[in-house]
């Protein structure tokens, strides 16, 4: 697979994202998450694809997408947040990769580590660390994420729903 990563250019290309969020979704949280929440789950459209796509590439922030040069498809994105968009278990000067995902058909060809080597460039040097969250229960996520240099730095929760599900969070210097 020949894969160039580099900022989301277009609302069209955002949602094209959305949909392979919504397929990694279903294939990593089916023993996690109930079916009708994973079936619920929708790819935005119309005047709500225009806003989300908006607050993803503000300033703050780095969305990415992996893009499969033959045939021109999203196969995976990135999202890194270094503003007051990062959630309570950061620290100051972290910076938070709020999501990592991959089409379950492209999962294994080095698409999530080139999503995470980027989303690094793109940093501030003000930030010291790279922090992040994942469902406890996700094991491929975790050794995902060990093998990369995180190291378990405590827990937290992750709202689905009415539903509430631990989490792991991990950290690692930058």
């Amino acid at each position: 697979m020949d894969i160039e990563v580099r900022p989301v250019a277009s609302p069209t290309e955002f949602r094209a994202a959305m949909a392979v969020n919504r397929a990694a979704w279903r294939d990593a949280y089916a023993d996690i998450l109930p079916d009708e929440r994973l079936d619920a789950m929708a790819v935005p459209d119309g005047v709500g694809l225009q806003e989300r796509y908006d607050r993803a590439t503000a300033d703050g922030r780095a969305f990415l997408v992996a893009v499969d040069r033959q045939p021109g498809a999203v196969v995976g994105f990135g999202d890194a947040v270094w503003d007051d968009e990062r959630k309570a278990f950061c620290e100051r000067d972290d910076a938070e990769i709020r999501a990592i995902y991959v089409d379950p058909d492209a999962q294994g060809a080095g698409v999530g580590s080139a999503l995470l080597e980027a989303a690094v460039e793109r940093v501030p040097d003000a930030c010291s660390r790279l922090a992040l969250e994942t469902f406890t229960e996700n094991r491929a996520a975790r050794e995902f994420y060990e093998a990369r240099g995180f190291e378990r730095v405590g827990a937290s929760a992750f709202e689905v729903g009415e539903e509430s599900y631990p989490t792991a969070v991990y950290a690692r210097p930058l």
